[in-house]
């Protein structure tokens, strides 16, 4: 597998695993108090439990062989990272005084620019 999408998996793991501890441990301070959406233990259990099984696909692409067979993972978390930064941006439009919701706005930005560059590297190789 090429280096850049095994670091792309190793980089949605730690997302992955940082967001549970997030969603589970620091759930009342970061999303309760912090965030323009309030706290809803439940709910936030469920995106917990969302991000383990997410960690647990990223462990399974990096034991993939080709590139090939993990560009559909590498698509599927990219569009992840597009949704869930679109949604943080929402949320810094309609309350820009809470400032909470930068470092997950600009962190799935980035996963979603390396996710875009390695499918778009993928293509231009595949090209040739």
């Amino acid at each position: 597998m090429d280096k850049r999408v095994r670091i792309f998996f190793i980089v949605c793991l730690i997302a992955f695993i940082s967001s549970f501890i997030i969603q589970t441990v620091f759930q009342k301070i970061v999303a309760g108090n912090m965030s323009t959406w309030g706290g809803n233990p439940g709910w936030q259990r469920e995106i917990a439990f969302w991000n383990v099984g997410c960690a647990i696909v990223s462990i399974a692409a990096l034991r993939l062989k080709t590139t090939k067979d993990s560009i559909l993972i590498v698509l599927g978390f990219t569009v992840l990272f597009l949704l869930l930064g679109t949604n943080h941006a929402f949320a810094l439009f309609v309350d820009s005084v809470n400032k909470f919701h930068w470092p997950p706005f600009i962190a799935n930005a980035v996963g979603a620019f390396f996710g875009l560059k390695t499918l778009i590297l993928f293509q231009l190789k595949k090209l040739k």
